[in-house]
């Protein structure tokens, strides 16, 4: 399984050994850390399958962090791990909708992270921050429609955007950030899609980035 790999959360000791030892035991790649503060400024840019986080761990972190742990288990596969040195077993309480059922660590591994595409941490953070952009839809007629919108929440997986016009679920179209040094249009679909005049809420579409280059994700994150 050496397209796998893992984020492991835990304070240096004994059962940071104990996991780590597993981990070598499953042939999976991974990354340690020991605290949940510094898992962004230093991993940000690298894929994962999975994190598991130490309960203890988890337990004395200060409250930012517990809430910054919390934004990984909507996105990734979580498993919370105990180490019990009376019978060296590893105990786990899976976290969140893409964790599974298992509370085995070998089957969290091999079963559910194996199956669940690497993504990176970066997405994780969102932002409110308005940025001007350009909404191009292509239409089966052969015509194109550009809509100058805004953003309304921006990440490097995507955004929601305000938007009045006709959209569906599922349509394709190309976004240029104007904040952006490089401008080059990013291929999206539409996610979701917020009508006007229906609710309170405020009108547009959620729209996931499909080709993103290195450098736009970069550009995004520094204007985070």
């Amino acid at each position: 399984m050496n397209c796998v790999r893992i984020l492991l959360i835990c304070m240096a000791g004994q059962s940071r050994e104990a996991y780590i030892n597993a981990l070598e035991a499953l042939n999976v790649e991974f990354d340690v850390i020991d605290n949940f503060g510094d898992i962004l400024k230093k991993f940000n840019k690298i894929k994962y399958n999975g994190f598991l986080f130490d309960v203890t761990t988890v337990v004395r972190a200060k409250g930012k962090d517990k809430a910054e742990a919390h934004l990984f288990t909507e996105r990734f596969p979580v498993l919370r791990v105990t180490y019990r040195s009376s019978d060296e077993s590893i105990r786990g309480i899976p976290v969140g909708i893409f964790s599974g059922e298992s509370k085995q660590l070998d089957d969290f591994v091999r079963k559910t992270c194996s199956n669940f595409s690497a993504r990176s941490l970066r997405g994780s953070r969102t932002s409110s921050r308005v940025l001007n952009v350009l909404l191009r839809k292509e239409y089966s007629s052969g015509c194109v429609g550009i809509e100058k919108s805004v953003t309304l929440e921006v990440s490097e997986e995507g955004g929601f955007f305000f938007s009045v016009s006709k959209w569906e679920e599922g349509d394709p179209l190309s976004v240029v950030i104007k904040e952006l040094a490089d401008r080059t249009p990013i291929l999206s679909i539409v996610r979701n899609v917020q009508l006007w005049g229906f609710t309170d809420k405020m009108p547009g579409i959620e729209v996931r980035f499909l080709n993103l280059t290195e450098a736009q994700a970069d550009q995004i994150e520094e204007l985070m």
